[in-house]
């Protein structure tokens, strides 16, 4: 059973720079939401802001923001790079992906990036686009 964490470096409302698509140097995330399972241990929900994503069902091709993408901590400590801020507050524009996943995650039907950031980012940009 998923339950919130307070035992990891992640807090919720820490901006972060990361390792970055090359089209993308200004992009960060946001934690939005930290959690752990004994199994995965803890999972670090993000949201990713200044993004390129094709999109060919957007009017402008593309999307600059995925309001939640979750990942196991070791893939965030694989791509972060510096600590932006901290105590941002993080509305509830993530909530309506975070129910979708964790519906879908308790049915076994999804999982969590163990791949960097940037690398999820290519991931998204392949489901967005088949």
């Amino acid at each position: 059973m998923l339950k919130d964490s307070t035992n990891s470096k992640y807090k919720v409302g820490q901006v972060w720079s990361y390792k970055t698509r090359p089209q993308e140097s200004d992009s960060t995330f946001t934690v939005v939401k930290v959690e752990s399972l004994p199994k995965l241990g803890n999972i670090i929900h993000v949201s990713i802001s200044g993004l390129r994503v094709k999109n060919s069902r957007e009017p402008k091709g593309y999307v600059d923001f995925i309001a939640h993408m979750p990942f196991a901590e070791e893939a965030i400590d694989k791509s972060v790079v510096k600590l932006l801020k901290e105590n941002v507050v993080v509305g509830d524009y993530y909530k309506e992906g975070y129910e979708d996943w964790k519906h879908e995650f308790n049915a076994g039907e999804a999982g969590i990036f163990t791949v960097s950031v940037a690398d999820g980012a290519d991931v998204m940009e392949k489901i967005l686009n088949q």
